[in-house]
């Protein structure tokens, strides 16, 4: 078997948007996969335009010792948005969400990669509240 990333959009309304990640690896580390690109939602936003990014408030998951699962805000120099090890929830709505501050070539893509993967099968799974910008 390969490698193996499959993400299901749960919710895309015009302020939300709500994604499921489930990853099983065997084969090696997952490599700048993509979660989501703004600009294929096919809700429009509050204020009746396509977003570009998107703001993380929630992250629940679930994520196979000894994995890590890195999030990244795509750009011409990928920015890491949280390293995720073990099982959580991480509520970032407390304090405004986490907010798209990559620099230069910035597209609006969340991608995951992976480190840690030694040998075997492991699994994550991923639960990501966001809100259109």
């Amino acid at each position: 078997m390969a490698n193996a990333v499959t993400v299901q959009t749960l919710v895309d309304g015009p302020r939300n948007v709500i994604l499921k990640v489930e990853g099983v690896l065997d084969t090696s580390n997952a490599s700048a996969v993509e979660l989501i690109d703004p600009a294929t939602l096919s809700a429009i936003d509050l204020h009746g335009q396509l977003p570009t990014k998107l703001r993380i408030d929630k992250i629940v998951y679930d994520v196979s010792s000894p994995l890590n699962a890195v999030l990244l805000w795509d750009a011409t120099t990928d920015v890491e948005i949280i390293k995720l090890s073990g099982y959580g929830e991480f509520d970032a709505s407390k304090f405004g969400g986490l907010v798209n501050n990559a620099g230069s070539g910035i597209t609006g893509k969340i991608l995951l990669t992976t480190t840690g993967y030694a040998s075997g099968t492991v699994r994550l799974s991923l639960l990501l509240e966001c809100v259109k910008q």
